[in-house]
C-alpha cells in the first residue's frame, strides 16, 4: 500500500493496484474516502495518521471502492447505492453491515478544514463526492476521471451525466481527485467530458475486458486533454 500527500493532510492512498482511496484529516475530525478492495492494512494506515474521531464515506457502491468497509463502524453511503452493499454482504454469507446515509449537502467541520458531499450521479446513481472548500480540490470517486464508466443496471442515464457535470463545472475547486488516478487531475477535465457527450463516436473497444459485448468506446482530445467513455449501448440513443 503506497500513499502520497497531496496537501498537508490529505492522503491519496493506493490501497490496491490503481485503485486509491482518501484520508483527509483535520484538527478535530477526519474522513476517510472509500476503503479500496480490502486487501491492505487500511485501518492501520488511518490509525497512525488521524488521531482524531473517523468518519468513514464510500463515494459508491461498486466493491472495488467498498471492498475494505468491514475494518470501520457504519460507513455512510448514499441510499441509492445501499442495495449493492447488501448484495456484497449476502454474497459473502455475512450478515448485513449498518451503514448510514451520505446525502448531497451534508457538511463537516474537521476542524481548520471543512468538507460537503455533492452530487455526482453518472457512473452510479448514488455516486456522490466530497468538497474540500479551503482547499478547492474535490474527491470524486469514480464519478469523474479520465475515464467515465457508464455500463450497468446501476449507472443514470447520459442526461443525468449531463447534468451533473454541468454542476459539477459551477462548483468551487480547482483541481480534482479520482479513485482511479495517482494524482490531482484539472477541473477543465469536467468540461471536455461535456462538450464530448455532445460528439459521441462510439464503437465496439479493440479489448472489451470483462463489460461484455454490448460496451462502446468513445475518445475525445483538446489541449492535451482526452476524455474517454465506455458506455453501455442501451444507454446510447
Amino acid at each position: 500500500m503506497r500513499a502520497v500527500e497531496v496537501l498537508p493532510g490529505v492522503w491519496h492512498i493506493e490501497e490496491s493496484y490503481r485503485d486509491h482511496c482518501t484520508l483527509v484529516c483535520g484538527a478535530d475530525r477526519a474522513i476517510l474516502w472509500d476503503t479500496g478492495q480490502g486487501t491492505g492494512d487500511l485501518r492501520g494506515f488511518v490509525a497512525e495518521r488521524a488521531a482524531t474521531p473517523l468518519t468513514v464515506c464510500l463515494s459508491h457502491g461498486h466493491d472495488d471502492h467498498t471492498g475494505g468497509r468491514a475494518a470501520f463502524a457504519r460507513p455512510l453511503i448514499h441510499p441509492a447505492d445501499r442495495w449493492m452493499l447488501a448484495a456484497q454482504d449476502a454474497r459473502r454469507g455475512g450478515a448485513a453491515q449498518e451503514v448510514g446515509d451520505l446525502l448531497p449537502g451534508r457538511r463537516w467541520d474537521l476542524g481548520g478544514r471543512h468538507a460537503t458531499v455533492v452530487d455526482l450521479a453518472g457512473h452510479t446513481r448514488g455516486s456522490v463526492g466530497l468538497l474540500l472548500e479551503e482547499d478547492r480540490l474535490l474527491l470524486a470517486g469514480d464519478a469523474l476521471g479520465p475515464t467515465l464508466l457508464m455500463l450497468g443496471a446501476e449507472c443514470a442515464p447520459l442526461d443525468a451525466l449531463r447534468r451533473t457535470l454541468e454542476r459539477t463545472l459551477a462548483l468551487p475547486f480547482d483541481r480534482f481527485l479520482a479513485s482511479h488516478s495517482p494524482r490531482p487531475l484539472p477541473k477543465e477535465l469536467a468540461a471536455v467530458h461535456l462538450r464530448h457527450l455532445d460528439r459521441l463516436h462510439t464503437e465496439p473497444p479493440s479489448r472489451p475486458g470483462p463489460y461484455g459485448p454490448d460496451l462502446r468506446r468513445s475518445e475525445r482530445k483538446e489541449r492535451g486533454l482526452r476524455s474517454v467513455l465506455y458506455v453501455h449501448r442501451s444507454l446510447l440513443p
